[in-house]
């Protein structure tokens, strides 16, 4: 059956959020800087509370899916770059390190020639 108004605003019902009298009156709202009444959430869930689904529902749940796959494939790149420009300074450290290797060893051939 339908909630009775007992049900829908009891206190221990979880689905029903609680706000101060004052938020509500819109007296603590004077301290906020927007100056409104009470703040919204906003509800990024666009599925309704019917039990059967719509002829439209599923075109909502491929749009979610394929937002959420674009976020997943984003995080998957960018996490690729950071790995990859990891590797890279690793490799040109390594190529660094070499150089100045080879160069010492080059100078210290130079001055033995030098000094002989």
């Amino acid at each position: 059956g339908r909630y009775t108004s007992v049900q829908a605003y009891a206190d221990n019902n979880a689905n029903v959020r609680s706000i101060p009298y004052d938020e509500a009156t819109g007296g603590a709202a004077k301290s906020n800087s927007k100056g409104g009444g009470v703040e919204t959430e906003k509800v990024s869930n666009p599925y309704g509370s019917t039990a059967g689904a719509g002829s439209g529902e599923f075109h909502v749940y491929r749009h979610a899916r394929a937002r959420e796959a674009a976020r997943w494939k984003e995080l998957d790149a960018s996490e690729q770059r950071v790995m990859d420009e990891q590797r890279f300074l690793e490799e040109l450290k390594q190529t660094q390190d070499e150089e100045a290797e080879k160069t010492a060893k080059r100078r210290k051939k130079r001055q033995r020639e030098k000094e002989a």
